[in-house]
């Protein structure tokens, strides 16, 4: 079925790129490879060639063949980022194990495509416009597959395709509900995609409010919110709220202050009432999955919210040892497993936080590496932030809103390639809408106001191309 997949979306994306262009073409790819269960793949020595690897690649392919329709708006030194993510896990990978060119391959389809394949389409203003209408259409289809999944108590498409869903999904059920997955094999992927996604959602929304689309959009944020519970996960939920609450930051200053005061209220409670927070997270879990361990002597309570905090007791060793360029691919060899305790290496095998994991993986060069990202993006918007144009300001501020949602959320969460794609795929996204607001002349108002008509705008000059 891979085979059959990846060869019409290549020829779609050949069809489309002949009659429309390349940027077209790559809209088409990201639409199939958004439908596509991440799962369905090729595996070619330690890649996993999925859709979107296909996508990505003849993204570049379509750019190749007709050159003369596709004008690339400039470059930013954000750009090189997931190439050097990619260039120190590739060097940790081979100075611990071997070299490899399906490990590098494997790396490059996570950290560079989905980023890459966002460079591609996102090139104007326009064409962010244009691409709302579609992304939002098949967030809501995912909304809504994942609310009758929850409700009905079954996964059509895993029935459909022969699958075997998670344990999360088939049996990790919570308050009665299932936990929804969808197509991409965990309810947390699932509820991550649909939450990164929100923004073209909202700014769909935000368009129909003010007169330039259908009034059906006025109930999808609701949707979408009924679509992200629906995966009964913490983390999803925290992002979407959170791209709320960039909104409402960026367009109501006067509940900054407040939202601050809030904010530092919240975390002292937190520290204070860590024991009281952790039973209430252990109450809507499976009693099943919480028991008692030891941990160098020591007995904790173990539950799937207690893991993550555990994970730093149960990985003390590795974590003195890591240095500069880390351990490889954690866990693929027998000296990784020898630095935990025996009764508890199956355990946690699973390390439920990207940050952790990405330090063992590639150590402190690495994990740099990794927060000038989304460090690096923040930074880029601030300076940006005067010459945003008015059309796609509420688009920007939501899509880095997810951004910096989700840097907070993988704390609890490692980086699975499932929603990874979306998370890298808006990055790139905000990084070609700021180098387009960058050839533009207009100054953005400070509050929300009406979504323009579509103008045309003059060229702008060679020496606009600039990156910053």
């Amino acid at each position: 079925m891979f085979h059959f997949i990846a060869l019409s979306v290549a020829v779609l994306m050949l069809f489309v790129a002949r009659f429309y262009s390349p940027r077209h073409a790559a809209r088409a790819g990201w639409a199939v490879a958004f439908l596509v269960p991440t799962w369905l793949a090729l595996v070619v020595g330690a890649a996993d060639i999925t859709v979107r690897c296909v996508v990505a690649l003849m993204a570049v392919a379509v750019v190749v063949v007709k050159p003369r329709q596709f004008a690339f708006a400039g470059f930013s030194w954000i750009d090189l980022l997931p190439v050097v993510i990619v260039v120190t896990a590739a060097i940790s990978t081979t100075l611990n194990d071997h070299f490899s060119p399906t490990v590098i391959l494997s790396l490059l389809a996570q950290w560079v495509f989905p980023y890459m394949l966002a460079r591609l389409i996102l090139i104007h203003d326009q064409d962010a416009i244009d691409f709302v209408p579609l992304a939002a259409t098949l967030a809501l289809i995912l909304a809504v597959a994942m609310i009758f999944e929850s409700v009905a108590d079954y996964n059509l498409f895993n029935t459909l395709l022969g699958h075997e869903g998670s344990t999360q999904g088939d049996s990790g059920h919570r308050l009665g509900l299932k936990r929804a997955e969808a197509w991409f094999g965990h309810p947390i992927y699932a509820g991550l995609v649909l939450a990164l996604a929100s923004p073209w959602v909202l700014t769909q929304t935000y368009q129909s409010y003010w007169g330039r689309g259908s009034k059906f959009w006025l109930i999808a944020p609701l949707i979408l919110t009924m679509g992200t519970v629906a995966t009964l996960s913490r983390g999803p939920c925290m992002v979407l709220a959170g791209v709320v609450f960039g909104l409402l930051w960026y367009y109501f200053p006067p509940i900054r202050l407040f939202s601050l005061f809030a904010c530092v209220i919240a975390i002292a409670l937190s520290i204070v009432m860590v024991p009281t927070m952790l039973k209430m997270a252990d109450a809507i879990e499976n009693s099943d999955g919480i028991h008692k361990i030891k941990i160098e002597g020591e007995t904790y309570t173990y539950s799937g919210t207690r893991h993550r905090y555990l994970l730093f007791a149960v990985y003390k060793k590795p974590l003195s040892q890591v240095g500069w360029i880390g351990f490889g691919n954690w866990g693929t060899l027998p000296k990784h497993e020898a630095m935990l305790e025996p009764h508890l290496r199956g355990l946690f095998l699973s390390v439920d936080n990207h940050y952790l994991l990405h330090y063992l993986n590639t150590g402190v060069v690495g994990s740099i590496a990794f927060l000038l990202l989304p460090i690096g993006i923040f930074v880029a918007f601030l300076r940006q932030r005067a010459t945003l144009t008015q059309k796609t300001e509420f688009l920007l501020v939501a899509l880095l809103s997810s951004v910096m949602a989700t840097s907070v959320v993988i704390v609890t969460v490692w980086m699975a390639e499932a929603y990874s794609f979306a998370f890298l795929f808006n990055s790139g996204c905000i990084v070609g809408l700021l180098i387009s607001a960058r050839r533009s002349t207009a100054v953005v108002a400070r509050k929300a106001r009406r979504l323009p008509t579509l103008q045309s705008h003059p060229m702008s000059t060679p020496n606009q191309y600039t990156s910053f």
